[in-house]
């Protein structure tokens, strides 16, 4: 759950909520802040209403939520509910699909539904294309979805802008994920509601594993996705199919609840620790490639950097160089899985959650210094 931030946590040791680099501004950019909070949790205690739901999880108390914490292995301190209930934004599970030309045909002078500059996760597997348009995203963080017979989830948080893709079959059956209500280090925490009934474990987004529950330790398995516009995903994959809207959500897909808050440093929930100051603003975009065995995470300037510069990269990023694509127009990096080395999956997240979730099996590429150079 990401949305209707609480107000602002104090800091933590080793990390806070912003950098306070907005000197007088920072009120104002609080107070915006807190606006789009109550917007937002309007808006969802709206659907709940129309749902006939019961809201589990009081939106400020961890143990509201209904959740089991046994095992859990991270740190309490940064296991926060997320100003929601469990389910407040509702995950889809085998959505409905459109073609191109169904997207097209939603896409009237009266209602934009997928403009070319839109942002989707894009996912290839079992050779099928499907794009998943963020600004829908937004209201569902989770989708339970099979593509080319795999299992799949397409996760995303905009407290963090975090892309995840996840198989969801496992030993004993096929996971199906909801929203839990609660965040770690300011990050989904999703929840299974797979076997056994009635015990249900907690997964972290980013970290890709249950943090706690009779699954705790458990890891994921991450796929190779792209995070880049509508109009370049469609164009390398004419073929593609694309999330359809739900109706009953048509007004909420038309807004974006999370501008103001990507037009600061400001975070809303505790994060520990944060990078160094002197390294990139805290919700600078990252690309990261890997998975169990370690990630390279390469923030965007760093890749718009060689781009520019026409540099060959050295490193641990070379073998992973010719599946990028910056697009300068839309400040973001395409990847085409086709030319990454095998099993090599790719998630994308702000500066600030990927350190904080990765900093001990992730080698940063172009990451700013003390002294201003770049590793």
């Amino acid at each position: 759950m990401s949305a209707a931030p609480p107000p602002r946590a104090g800091a933590l040791a080793g990390g806070t909520t912003g950098r306070g680099t907005f000197g007088g501004a920072g009120w104002l950019i609080g107070v915006a802040l807190a606006l789009v909070t109550v917007a937002f949790g309007l808006h969802v205690a709206s659907l709940l209403s129309h749902r006939g739901s019961r809201a589990v999880g009081d939106g400020r108390h961890v143990e509201s939520y209904g959740f089991s914490l046994a095992g859990l292995d991270v740190d309490r301190r940064l296991l926060v509910a997320g100003g929601m209930p469990r389910d407040g934004l509702p995950a889809l599970t085998d959505p409905p699909v459109w073609t191109t030309g169904q997207a097209d045909a939603a896409t009237t002078r009266e209602s934009k539904f997928l403009v070319p500059g839109d942002r989707v996760i894009g996912v290839r597997i079992g050779g099928q294309e499907r794009a998943y348009p963020l600004r829908l995203l937004v209201w569902h963080e989770v989708v339970n979805d099979t593509l080319g017979g795999i299992a799949v989830a397409v996760t995303y948080n905009p407290l963090c802008d975090s892309a995840v893709a996840f198989r969801r079959e496992r030993a004993g059956g096929t996971l199906e994920f909801g929203v839990s209500g609660l965040l770690y280090q300011s990050n989904l925490v999703l929840y299974d509601r797979a076997s056994p009934p009635g015990r249900p474990s907690l997964w972290s987004q980013l970290l890709m594993r249950a943090i706690a529950g009779p699954a705790a330790g458990a890891a994921l398995e991450p796929l190779a996705i792209s995070v880049e516009p509508w109009s370049a995903w469609r164009r390398r994959w004419p073929e593609t199919t694309v999330l359809a809207p739900d109706p009953r959500l048509a007004e909420q897909y038309r807004r974006d609840p999370y501008a103001s808050y990507f037009g600061s440093d400001e975070l809303r929930f505790p994060v520990a620790p944060l990078p160094p100051a002197e390294a990139y603003p805290l919700k600078t975009p990252v690309v990261a490639f890997g998975g169990s065995g370690g990630w390279t995470a390469v923030p965007l300037p760093a890749i718009a950097a060689l781009a520019r510069a026409a540099a060959a990269p050295t490193g641990r990023l070379r073998e992973m160089w010719p599946a990028l694509a910056y697009l300068p127009e839309a400040s973001a990096v395409a990847v085409d899985d086709r030319r990454l080395p095998p099993g090599v999956a790719v998630a994308y997240a702000s500066y600030f959650a990927w350190f904080a979730t990765h900093r001990g099996d992730t080698t940063w590429v172009g990451e700013a210094t003390g002294d201003g150079t770049a590793r």
